[in-house]
């Protein structure tokens, strides 16, 4: 199924327009994207893009072949479901996630739960270290986690990456606001040095040379936000999934240069059920390459 895998990375970067888009839409890296893109374009015995510097655009045969990919891949995923549909699943499975990932996560348990009505689902809301304890103990099947190092055994499947930004009050920064203008005068509340993402954070801004006028610092990223609404505060914080933020009229996201990854989540499985957490993580998955 690699050609399959390989059209869908394809899309995403004739839709993205670069290989860094394409790496955060179908979770690989930019040096991935562009192994599979090679391994397209010797299969088909053409060339797909012409790069010009940064700029990339499909040569003729690529524009011939993404409306032909993008109906293969629909056939395709239409194929799957009838054929999942064909495979009932039932009984009792426990999944865990972040606050921050329960709204992508029930919506795929939702739609499981239409096509499959005899299985039942916990859904636990637990900060990261008691996910990855809970999941190694079985008392969760698998959870929504942010990328680490895991434990021997477990199995980690990588759905998506958020980008680190910038989000402020409407009311104190536009789309042309300078990110140095915002450090240079406004307060900073920043989230939790002590997690991966924190220390990220704290090494982007040491590298962009930015001092921040320090207000609060939260373990929450949505008490966070909720504070920049309230304009206490400006923020640097991942893009998260599933919240949109960039539609918010009370907010301004301002994006990096290069927009560096914050950090990638996936879901972990103990491998205990895997026939059902496979399921769970093939439907989160397709919601993720569904969305816009």
């Amino acid at each position: 199924m690699s050609t399959i895998r390989f059209l869908r990375t394809f899309v995403a970067a004739a839709h993205g327009g670069s290989f860094a888009a394409a790496a955060d839409r179908v979770a690989l890296t930019q040096a991935a994207v562009g192994q599979q893109m090679r391994a397209l374009e010797a299969e088909l015995r053409t060339t797909l893009f012409d790069k010009t510097g940064r700029n990339m655009v499909l040569t003729s045969a690529g524009h011939l072949l993404l409306p032909r990919a993008m109906d293969l891949l629909g056939q395709y995923d239409a194929l799957r479901r009838d054929v999942q549909d064909q495979q009932s699943i039932a009984g009792t499975l426990k999944l865990g996630s972040p606050i921050t990932g329960m709204g992508l996560l029930s919506t795929t348990l939702a739609e499981l739960k239409c096509r499959h009505p005899d299985l039942e689902v916990e859904l636990r809301v637990q900060d990261q270290s008691r996910l990855v304890d809970d999941v190694v103990s079985g008392a969760l099947d698998a959870a929504l986690v942010v990328e680490r190092q895991w434990p021997q055994g477990l199995l980690w499947t990588r759905c998506y990456a958020e980008t680190l930004t910038v989000i402020a009050n409407a009311s104190i920064a536009d789309a042309d606001t300078s990110i140095a203008s915002l450090f240079a005068a406004h307060p900073f509340i920043r989230f939790d040095h002590r997690t991966p993402t924190g220390a990220h954070i704290d090494k982007i801004m040491r590298d962009m040379h930015l001092v921040p006028n320090e207000f609060l610092e939260l373990n929450s990223l949505l008490s966070i936000i909720e504070l920049v609404r309230k304009n206490v505060g400006f923020t640097m914080a991942p893009l998260l999934k599933n919240f949109d933020w960039e539609s918010d009229s009370c907010l301004r996201v301002l994006h990096l240069p290069s927009r560096p990854i914050a950090r990638r989540l996936g879901i972990l499985e103990n491998g205990r059920r895997s026939r059902i957490t496979g399921v769970v993580r093939a439907e989160l998955l397709e919601q993720l390459r569904r969305m816009p």
